[in-house]
């Protein structure tokens, strides 16, 4: 196989033998490149971290952090562009959520589990961000939208569920990303508007329910 070129140029760029990849990367790459998948993610070998791989193209594109030395001054939205931008994508975040996240006693982060890395909530105008995924564009929010169409494209959706599966594709892309912590991701079960999971973005389509709800995120600070 081809080298492989780490996309974080800026503190590591280097090249790498795809059998320095560790065992489960590198079985997962020579199948990838048999099936001819676009979208996979794999680990740099010298700084370990994840990026996104298209095994079509053979380009490793940057995944889970950004350019330290690029500065991008952003100008924030009005609430009322936000809630246009919102309209307009026919997404609607529950009520009570949508004011905490306009009001005063809006707090960046939330503690999911004990004795591990707080998660970082997004804010309104984060939220309707728009970003990058398998090279189509999405809003933060549906995040996991992005995440389900590049899966569907590489795993037969079946109209049930397999026995101890949590969620379909064609759910989890209804479900509303809200936060983060390094590649996992927080959201809304769409299914109740109130239970909050997290998505493994590095496990494929690994999820773990927490304990927390939509409700306590709100109520926290009052």
């Amino acid at each position: 196989m081809k080298e492989i070129i780490c996309p974080y140029n800026w503190d590591c760029g280097k090249t790498s033998e795809t059998k320095e990849l560790n065992e489960y990367d590198f079985d997962f790459l020579q199948s990838a490149t048999l099936k001819k998948m676009t979208f996979m993610f794999i680990h740099c070998p010298k700084c370990s971290r994840m990026f996104k791989f298209d095994s079509v193209k053979w380009k490793a594109e940057a995944s889970h952090a950004v350019d330290p030395n690029i500065v991008v001054e952003k100008k924030k939205k009005t609430v009322k562009q936000l809630t246009t931008i919102l309209d307009k994508a026919k997404i609607e975040i529950p009520s009570a959520y949508f004011d905490y996240l306009t009001s005063d006693n809006f707090n960046y982060e939330i503690s999911i589990f004990e004795d591990e890395d707080n998660f970082k909530l997004y804010d309104l105008n984060e939220l309707c961000e728009k970003i990058n995924v398998d090279g189509k564009s999405y809003l933060t929010i549906k995040k996991l939208e992005g995440f389900a169409s590049s899966l569907m494209e590489i795993i037969d959706e079946t109209p049930k569920k397999k026995k101890g599966q949590q969620f379909t594709l064609t759910e989890l892309s209804n479900c509303l990303t809200i936060g983060y912590e390094n590649t996992r991701i927080l959201f809304i079960d769409n299914r109740d508007n109130n239970s909050l999971w997290i998505f493994h973005s590095d496990g494929g389509d690994d999820f773990e329910k927490t304990n927390k709800t939509l409700d306590e995120i709100i109520k926290r600070n009052k």
